[in-house]
């Protein structure tokens, strides 16, 4: 089997067409950025991860339309979520497949290594279903204490709750919800660097590289047969 962590950017590639029938309820999806915000991210974590968003839904084999949808919780506004059908700064869920056409930047895959039971998917999908329909708000502050860990030595570290929610923290909770993350973990402190590091993930993969760079991408480019080898060996 081929070595999966080479080249300067650690992650082997799979483009998303080859993996989108293996995404799982629970699998977290990791973005990349150039804007402020996201800027501010990588300087705060260190990282290129700088918005996190968990698979709600799984691809329905037969289905011509690409079905994977994501919950998140996003400052871009640019598209209605899926549910209430309603423009939200805040949680939202959107079709997977929009939100990788629309950047032009890295996008990640962590896979959880045990796939959820049917009572802890529909205990996640329905605490992800009811904050998407109260429209929760993106928490702006705690995004910013997340990252800023300083702060925690003040006595200022974040407290989770539901009235607002960054994307990390989402994530976080609906993984604690669905009993794969223990509940002594700070969903309020988690980066979205935190959260694909957690150890209910397999190895990361790449699965879009930065468009404006392509010649940049030094990882390995791997088969599919290659990842599911690795996945039996986990």
């Amino acid at each position: 089997m081929k070595k999966l962590f080479q080249g300067s950017q650690n992650y082997p590639f799979l483009p998303y067409a080859q993996i989108r029938d293996r995404l799982k309820p629970g699998d977290v999806i990791a973005f990349s950025g150039k804007d402020f915000p996201s800027t501010g991210v990588k300087v705060a974590t260190c990282s290129s991860f700088v918005h996190v968003a968990i698979v709600f839904q799984a691809h329905e084999p037969g289905s011509y339309e690409d079905s994977v949808l994501i919950a998140e919780s996003h400052i871009d506004t640019s598209l209605p979520s899926v549910g209430t059908g309603k423009r939200i700064l805040g949680v939202q869920l959107q079709w997977l497949a929009q939100r990788i056409a629309a950047t032009d930047c890295p996008v990640w895959w962590a896979a959880l290594k045990q796939p959820l039971n049917s009572n802890a998917l529909s205990q996640m999908q329905q605490w992800l279903l009811e904050v998407e329909q109260r429209r929760i708000p993106y928490d702006f502050v705690q995004a910013i204490g997340a990252g800023f860990d300083l702060l925690d030595h003040w006595g200022l570290e974040n407290r989770t709750d539901d009235s607002a929610l960054f994307c990390s923290e989402l994530v976080t909770r609906a993984l604690q919800i669905a009993a794969v993350l223990d509940m002594t973990v700070n969903a309020a402190e988690q980066t979205p660097l935190d959260v694909m590091q957690f150890s209910c993930f397999q190895p990361i993969v790449v699965i879009k590289t930065s468009e404006s760079q392509p010649k940049a991408w030094s990882g390995e480019v791997i088969e599919l047969s290659d990842y599911q080898n690795q996945e039996m060996e986990a």
